[in-house]
């Protein structure tokens, strides 16, 4: 589990109060692979904050490296894209 702030689209100066997270919006890649769905939808928390908690998968970090990307979906982006890479390995 990790805890992400979101750039706020409209003021990149600050992070996105309360971001809206939808299904597709986050995608997991191990080892350069294809991007798959995450398994578990990420959530603000704690509520009305810009702290966005991610949980990944044992299986999803069975990797040497995983990357989570992160895409706002909507026409009107409300967040700025995302991405994180998680080395497993020294």
């Amino acid at each position: 589990m990790i805890y992400v702030a979101l750039q706020d689209a409209a003021n990149p100066t600050s992070f996105k109060s309360s971001p809206t997270i939808a299904a597709g919006d986050f995608k997991v890649s191990k080892d350069g692979g294809s991007l798959a769905n995450l398994a578990t939808l990420p959530v603000v928390e704690p509520a009305g904050s810009p702290l966005v908690k991610i949980v990944l998968s044992a299986t999803e970090m069975t990797a040497d490296n995983v990357v989570v990307l992160g895409v706002d979906q909507t026409a009107t982006k409300e967040w700025a894209d995302y991405a994180l890479s998680i080395p497993t390995t020294a």
